[in-house]
């Protein structure tokens, strides 16, 4: 009798054992692929961030370049812009967190740029730049989307990597 009161104590440490083990392996499974999905998020909202902002400027600045263009659909272009420049901060800040430090370094002085040009242009306004420096700074602007373009090639590139292309 007790050698078999053993075997079932036994059998019962297994079975809670193997449990336990199996609950463990789950968790440490779901946490790989929640932290996964969590840094693949962030990176496609990166690239997004930067790419919108670019073709936000793009719009504001032909809108800004034709003449007679309605000074109210003007400041709403400009606003767009505004926003972007706010989601591009937004992914920036959260970089430390799930980029890798290339990504970090990237998206850090892509940021950097922008915060710079919003500083130059009254914050992407441009009838409050001083109509003697408009010109220069609407110039400037005009220039930023290619930069966005080119300086985003090591975001997307970590990225890839994160997915295990190239």
């Amino acid at each position: 009798m007790s050698q078999e009161i053993a075997t079932v104590a036994a059998a019962l440490i297994a079975a809670f054992a193997g449990s336990a083990v199996g609950a463990w392996a789950t968790l440490q499974r779901f946490r790989r692929e929640r932290s996964f999905d969590r840094r693949l998020d962030w990176y496609e909202r990166a690239v997004r961030a930067i790419f919108t902002l670019a073709q936000r400027i793009e719009i504001a600045s032909t809108f800004q370049s034709e003449k007679g263009t309605d000074p109210e659909l003007l400041q709403k272009m400009w606003r767009k812009v505004q926003d972007a420049h706010l989601t591009l901060d937004d992914v920036a800040n959260e970089a430390g967190m799930y980029g890798s430090d290339k990504a970090v370094e990237a998206i850090t002085a892509i940021a950097t740029c922008v915060q710079d040009l919003a500083d130059e242009t009254e914050a992407f306004d441009p009838p409050l730049i001083p109509p003697a420096k408009r010109k220069k700074a609407l110039d400037k602007i005009d220039e930023l989307p290619d930069k966005l373009r080119s300086d985003v090639a090591p975001v997307v590139k970590e990225a890839r990597k994160i997915l295990g292309i190239g």
